[in-house]
């Protein structure tokens, strides 16, 4: 993990010399850089909760500056921040000679994102040495964070910064401060630039054509007929019996069968009441109450009911106990409510159209 996953796999790459140029794995500067660096990480970690992750890669056995390795290339190129440790010796390696091209091209990179790449100057040297791509166009080396003594140009708490004077103090503070702003900016932009870049998301689709099952005693065929018709224009596809079947016990036990089979896949049912007969209680009980439970048994999910009320009358009973809603037909608006009622159900009770 690191501050800036999933997009570097490093936050920082230090790239320094370990001024050790008769190979024995040991320097003074090897030294004062591990130092720097580990105490540059541990103050924005232990300052910035949000930095527990903070990566910062360098190599205490490796001099990345004498060769570099397929590896250490992979790691420069996938960190976001390049950070150089400036002295003398690191001027003198092959970094700047053997590798001048490649190391150009991971500037040029960052060049187009300000910020991505931080000069140490560990010690005093001349900018006239510095490679012309961390030079601007009047030959002036790149901005910096200076850590050496301006008297005697060595670096500052030299050699093992055991102990941190005052001016190395307020110079690492510095640097965390630049350091943990740029890294925030960079997070940022890389998460508006994923965002920007990131496929729109598949739009939802369209809802279908909610069904209900329309009931109504036979003898409001034609009625219910004309209900049907303001139904489907206003996007609702109503169900209802093919055809009456008269009222002998099999026929009326055939239309429950049909109105059982269908009802379960539909988003709601509707009551039609057309006018005031008191015999509109006993289809309430009975298909409303009774026949909706075994209906909602078998289907797993409630199956929301409505009384379309066209009588201009009052209901003789409080059916809110059974979760019934009804409309009235005589009040303008009553379809729109109606429609919105089907919507809302449709969210709550999780009843997904076919």
């Amino acid at each position: 993990m690191t501050y800036l996953t999933p997009y570097f796999d490093y936050d920082v790459f230090v790239s320094y010399s370990h001024g050790d140029p008769l190979k024995k794995g040991d320097s003074p500067l090897k030294r004062w850089t591990q130092t720097l660096i580990e105490k540059l990480a541990g103050e924005i970690t232990s300052l910035e909760p949000e930095f527990m992750d903070l990566h910062i890669w360098s190599d205490k056995d490796i001099d990345p500056t004498a060769h570099l390795t397929p590896e250490l290339r992979a790691k420069v190129k996938s960190s976001c921040i390049l950070m150089i440790i400036m002295s003398k010796h690191y001027l003198a390696s092959s970094w700047c000679k053997d590798e001048e091209k490649w190391f150009r091209e991971q500037i040029d990179d960052r060049r187009n994102e300000p910020g991505r790449v931080f000069v140490i100057q560990a010690q005093a040297t001349e900018e006239s040495d510095w490679p012309e791509f961390l030079r601007d166009e009047r030959g002036h080396g790149m901005p910096g964070f200076p850590f050496f003594n301006s008297s005697d140009k060595v670096p500052l708490g030299w050699p093992d910064l055991f102990e941190r004077n005052e001016p190395f103090s307020r110079q690492l503070g510095t640097l965390r401060t630049a350091l943990a702003k740029r890294l925030r900016e960079l997070k940022k932009h890389a998460e508006n630039r994923a965002a920007a870049t990131a496929p729109a998301p598949a739009p939802a689709p369209a809802r279908s054509q909610p069904r209900i099952y329309l009931h109504a005693n036979p003898r409001y065929a034609a009625a219910r007929a004309n209900l049907k018709a303001i139904l489907e224009k206003d996007g609702v596809m109503p169900l209802t019996a093919a055809s009456d079947h008269g009222s002998d016990m099999a026929a009326m036990q055939r239309e429950s069968r049909w109105r059982f089979e269908t009802a379960k896949s539909c988003e709601a049912l509707a009551l039609f009441r057309a006018d005031g007969d008191e015999s509109f209680i006993g289809d309430l009980l009975q298909v409303g109450v009774d026949e909706r439970e075994r209906i909602e048994t078998a289907r797993h999910k409630p199956l929301p009911c409505a009384v379309l009320d066209h009588s201009g009358e009052s209901l003789p009973i409080d059916v809110s106990p059974f979760r019934i809603e009804r409309f009235d037909l005589t009040h303008d608006g009553w379809s729109g409510e109606f429609h919105a009622w089907l919507d809302r159900v449709h969210k709550q009770e999780g009843v997904a159209a076919p």
